[in-house]
């Protein structure tokens, strides 16, 4: 992009967050002014098009749309000049302008270079009035369609020839029609993915690149745009190395063509991200999650829907490092966004609903969170039908919350619905059919299923050590969790091996505070008990004790059973001894060494 069109967009992100009110101009060609409406349609900037609805500038019509959104404060009349096609409209605009600005309101007109010397010559009043003249550039545009034209010329005058001298040979296919050819196509594959037909969509859309860059060439924006879905498609199947390569691809392009700051770079950090938090790379995506937030917050405000995704994208990445406080501060942001802006029965705001609910589950809060779950999915099953990976997903999470308070016959149930699902739509070697796998595995060993229980969970380990990184948590949950099997077996060498295996990577990637590296401390600590190694057990309990009570408070069930299971093997230990002024000990000495 020209440079400056990113400071045009920083300075729309100033009207929106900052300015009180006032008269801007943006001068724009017609493609440029659909691309900047688009993103700032879905916030909380009201965009009118004249070119949607004709006709003449009369400010009757324009206050009556402004005071029928009394909340708003940005308004953005876009094709503005189309509005201005004979002198009587320009005068009705000199003639308003004073009334225009009594509006008390942003309102920002977008006009072509033609537009804005029509309203520098015609409408002089109104255009003193004007703040801010802010100019986009689409220089690149007007390069692409002299090239498009000049092909599309040469292949016409080569068909010409060419049918001139082949009697009976087909006329080529002209650049402009395999451009649309490969529109429909992308469309098709649209199609394909929101039916989770990731296989299908993936050939539609490799079929809509090779003709796109035989016409734009590999560097183009467009072909950048279209290797996004592609890389969608890998993430959603689990091809998280192809899809971070071609990731890294598009972000060069787009800070090359858009700037670091334009919001669609903040998309591809942000989707960038989502694949490192796929991979357990998890301060890699925090620092582009934030990136990506800081632009949008800038550019579009708080109240648009890229930003609502960010904090709530950045709200996940919270939870899984067990910073549960904080990410239920985001997911609340987000919320409250998408509701104002959706409505309560928009699938991304089911998804909010449905991801607070995951939330209040981690924190023991298991009556808030069934009523959202119960909430999100019946909304979702009405919406996406039941053959969907977020309805399958949306199970699951149902199925934890039952097997939770052993509920064990509804959750198996919900289990089974979720794997069949995964199964069909994103096949047996993805890490979510590995997640459904091990969930199953574990309705049935808590019902003592053992031998059921095992094949699962080493079902689940093969894939994710087969698709995942070694040192990913899902693997160390599967770790975990077979670890658990051969302790209740006896078989504690076994046992200890795996439990360590899952600890050090619990320690690397989630940090020794997260619930999941205190569970492994806690397991240890039952398995060095039974062996009677009650000073070791003790060691071990009391950081599952610190961990639960620093991530999960000093309520939460699983911090009251570290603490009777600490108190239990303390007496063991030593049974002469205050164990509550030994605790104190601890605690303090924990105090000291993190001021330190």
């Amino acid at each position: 992009m020209a440079e400056r069109n990113q400071e045009g967009y920083r300075t729309l992100g100033w009207i929106i967050n900052t300015s009180e009110q006032g008269l801007f101009l943006v001068i724009a060609e017609e493609r440029m002014q659909k691309e900047i409406a688009a993103v700032y349609r879905q916030g909380v900037v009201e965009v009118y098009d004249y070119k949607e609805h004709p006709g003449e500038y009369a400010f009757r019509d324009l206050q009556e749309w402004v005071n029928g959104l009394p909340e708003t404060k940005v308004f953005m009349l876009v094709n503005f000049q189309l509005a201005l096609q004979s002198e009587q409209s320009l005068k009705r605009l000199n003639f308003s302008r004073d009334m225009l600005e009594g509006l008390g309101k942003n309102m920002i007109f977008l006009v072509t270079p033609y537009g804005d010397d029509q309203l520098a010559a015609g409408a002089y009043d109104f255009y003193s009035f004007v703040k801010l003249r802010i100019t986009f550039a689409d220089e690149r545009q007007a390069q692409a369609e002299q090239e498009f034209v000049a092909a599309d010329s040469s292949t016409e005058e080569f068909v010409d020839a060419d049918s001139a001298t082949e009697e009976g040979g087909g006329q080529a296919e002209s650049p402009r029609r395999k451009m649309e050819r490969a529109n429909v196509l992308m469309e098709q594959a649209q199609d394909a993915l929101e039916k989770a037909d990731y296989a299908a969509g993936e050939r539609l859309l490799l079929y809509a690149r090779k003709i796109m860059e035989e016409l734009l060439g590999a560097e183009q924006l467009d072909l950048a745009r279209l290797d996004g879905k592609l890389a969608e498609v890998y993430e959603k199947q689990g091809r998280y190395q192809e899809a971070e390569a071609l990731l890294k691809k598009i972000l060069r392009i787009l800070e090359q063509e858009q700037g670091r700051e334009h919001p669609e770079a903040a998309s591809g950090y942000n989707n960038l991200a989502m694949v490192y938090e796929k991979q357990g790379r998890y301060q890699e995506a925090e620092n582009l999650y934030e990136k990506s937030l800081c632009i949008y917050e800038k550019a579009l405000g708080e109240q648009h829907l890229y930003t609502a995704a960010s904090y709530n994208n950045l709200a996940g990445l919270y939870e899984s490092q067990g910073k549960y406080q904080e990410a239920e501060a985001l997911y609340e942001k987000s919320l409250r966004i998408r509701r104002k802006m959706l409505g309560e029965d928009h699938i991304d705001t089911v998804q909010s609903y449905h991801n607070l609910a995951a939330l209040y589950d981690k924190q023991g809060r298991y009556q808030e969170a069934e009523a959202l779950y119960g909430k999100s999915l019946s909304i979702m099953e009405s919406v996406l039908g039941e053959e969907h990976p977020d309805i399958a997903r949306g199970y699951s999470n149902l199925a934890r919350l039952y097997e939770e308070q052993r509920k064990y016959r509804e959750a198996e149930k919900l289990y089974k619905k979720s794997l069949r699902i995964k199964k069909r739509v994103l096949g047996e070697e993805h890490p979510d059919t590995a997640q459904s796998y091990h969930n199953l595995a574990g309705v049935y060993h808590s019902q003592g299923k053992y031998r059921k229980a095992k094949k699962l969970y080493g079902k689940s380990l093969r894939i994710n050590e087969s698709v995942l990184r070694k040192g990913h948590p899902n693997t160390a949950q599967s770790y975990n969790n077979l670890a658990v099997l051969y302790f209740e077996e006896g078989k504690y060498q076994e046992a200890e091996e795996l439990y360590k295996k899952s600890l050090r990577i619990e320690e690397r990637v989630l940090g020794e505070e997260h619930p999941d590296t205190a569970l492994s401390y806690y397991n240890l600590a039952a398995l060095y008990e039974k062996q009677a190694k009650y000073e070791l057990s003790l060691t071990y309990c009391l950081r599952a004790y610190k961990a639960y009570s620093s991530t999960l408070g000093m309520e939460h069930p699983h911090t009251e059973n570290a603490y009777r299971a600490m108190e239990f093997i303390y007496h063991k230990w030593d049974d002469k001894g205050d164990f509550q002024q030994w605790l104190e000990e601890q605690m303090k000495e924990t105090e000291e060494t993190s001021m330190e």
